[in-house]
């Protein structure tokens, strides 16, 4: 099975969400400033890396985890989506594979931080906000992370995208 969490940015919560997803940040308790900021691609990646896939390890269960940021594109995924249902169906592709849309679980304080560090490169002000968005969404990507694990292994589905917007 492959697990791709994906937003704008692929930088913030999707890092996050595979940190959850493979038990590098235990989710019982709001991480601490350098747990966030020591997790893989967290605060890292900048515009020319949307579109691409960042594999972060394989999970308890052996589970492949990537994420991905799309920018502002409302295709990507979609199009992703489509390629892979096409690769399945030509018997290219025989992984199960759950898209799953972290960007509701991100709160104004790290969309903020995101655009104060990522794009203006004001760090002093943007790390501060990253860090205190990603203390108030930890419950929300946790249960996300926990909500996607669920669908993909409950689903007869061999391909599954999850917009999540019940966490918002």
């Amino acid at each position: 099975m492959i697990y791709i969490y994906n937003d704008f940015g692929g930088t913030h919560t999707t890092a996050l969400a595979a940190a959850y997803h493979l038990k590098k940040l235990d989710g019982s308790h709001e991480p601490s400033r350098d747990e966030i900021l020591n997790t893989h691609n967290f605060n890292k990646l900048v515009y020319k890396d949307r579109g691409k896939f960042y594999f972060h390890g394989k999970d308890e269960d052996g589970n492949k985890v990537y994420t991905m940021g799309r920018g502002r594109s409302k295709i990507l995924v979609p199009g992703v989506f489509n390629l892979i249902d096409m690769l399945i169906e030509e018997e290219v592709l025989d992984a199960k594979i759950i898209l799953s849309n972290t960007s509701p679980t991100v709160p104004f304080a790290m969309t903020c931080g995101g655009m104060l560090s990522r794009w203006l490169k004001i760090d002093f002000i943007g790390v501060p906000l990253l860090v205190i968005g990603a203390k108030q969404a930890y419950k929300d990507i946790f249960n996300l992370v926990q909500h996607t694990k669920q669908t993909a292994k409950t689903s007869n589905s061999q391909l599954i995208m999850l917009d999540n917007k019940e966490f918002k």
